[in-house]
């Protein structure tokens, strides 16, 4: 008899189990809520998205191609850019990364009129100094701070490749990019505060036999006005309305094409008097202002185009054309 349970007995060990069962349940959950957490470091905040960041990438992925026939034009030799990689950093180790002594170059843009930094390493300083100066573009020897004349020769470069950058956020904003100043230490180029987060932009860059690293700097205050265009909607809404605006504009130009116009050589010109042009009769003689043997003007649907000297082919009258007209001025009728 002392193993038959009693009711109260039965009630305690029923309740006991429901008891573990719900201890469990909320262990489990406790663990599953525990994998859906995850790490946030606010003492460096992600503040562009990934599609933000996306669109950066494809920004300057544009630039890169724009940029390398560009540097192989100027420097006449080949010269070859590609992206690395896009992102977010805190500007102190931003510039605690950067080789020094090296070039970094402050830059604006505007709108909205914040300032950026454009960092080069000390072997691609070197290799464009090289060949600016009619070398073959060879970096080596030393790192050491740029010389007058020097900071002189890599000013005029920066701000064609500020042109090529400005070339590739047209797109999105519209924005004119100036160089401010170069500096030759990070203690001289204080853009933003040391915790402000910013967006780094890694090129690398092949000049002939020489490469070396460019890197650009936004701060995330730079960019803060720009965040609503950097969406990968728009990029795309962009790029489709463009090659609309190529089939439109290619369209346009077949068109045009098959368009006349009237192509009048003007042998001279001549200014008489309203008394004289009544008096006018056969076998009057018109000085004219032009001269023989010099090109005439042809005019082409009104505007001065071309100089050309008269003649015949056949038995047609014609002119051959000797050069263009810059600035003919005129309007097509």
């Amino acid at each position: 008899m002392d193993n038959i349970l009693s009711q109260e007995e039965i009630d305690a060990l029923l309740s006991a189990f429901s008891q573990q069962e719900d201890d469990e349940s909320v262990h489990a959950k406790g663990h599953q809520e525990t994998r859906q957490v995850r790490p946030y470091d606010f003492r460096h905040p992600d503040k562009f998205s990934k599609d933000q960041l996306r669109v950066l990438e494809m920004i300057h992925e544009t630039f890169a191609r724009s940029l390398s026939p560009w540097m192989s034009s100027y420097f006449r030799i080949p010269v070859k850019v590609s992206l690395e990689a896009v992102s977010q950093l805190s500007f102190d180790e931003f510039t605690s990364s950067i080789e020094l002594p090296s070039v970094i170059a402050v830059f604006y843009m505007d709108p909205p009129g914040d300032r950026g930094i454009i960092w080069m390493s000390p072997d691609l300083t070197s290799a464009i100094i090289d060949r600016c100066l009619g070398g073959p573009g060879r970096s080596g020897g030393k790192a050491r701070e740029l010389t007058s004349i020097e900071e002189s020769v890599l000013r005029g470069v920066v701000v064609r490749i500020l042109d090529m950058l400005a070339l590739a956020w047209d797109q999105m904003a519209q924005p004119t990019f100036g160089l401010s100043n170069i500096a030759s230490g990070p203690q001289f180029a204080q853009v933003t505060s040391g915790t402000e987060t910013v967006g780094r932009v890694s090129l690398r860059i092949i000049l002939g036999e020489s490469s070396g690293e460019l890197r650009i700097c936004f701060p995330y205050p730079l960019l803060q006005p720009l965040i609503p265009r950097l969406a990968i909607e728009r990029w795309f809404r962009r790029e489709a309305d463009m090659e609309k605006a190529a089939e439109m504009n290619e369209a346009l130009q077949e068109r045009l094409a098959l368009v006349e116009v009237p192509v009048v050589l003007e042998v001279g010109r001549a200014t008489i008097t309203v008394r004289e042009f009544l008096d006018l009769a056969v076998g009057d003689v018109i000085k004219l202002d032009s001269r023989y043997g010099k090109d005439l003007s042809v005019r082409v649907g009104g505007a001065k185009k071309f100089l050309a000297r008269p003649g015949v082919v056949g038995r047609r009258l014609a002119f051959q054309v000797n050069r263009m007209v810059r600035d003919g001025g005129g309007a097509f009728k």
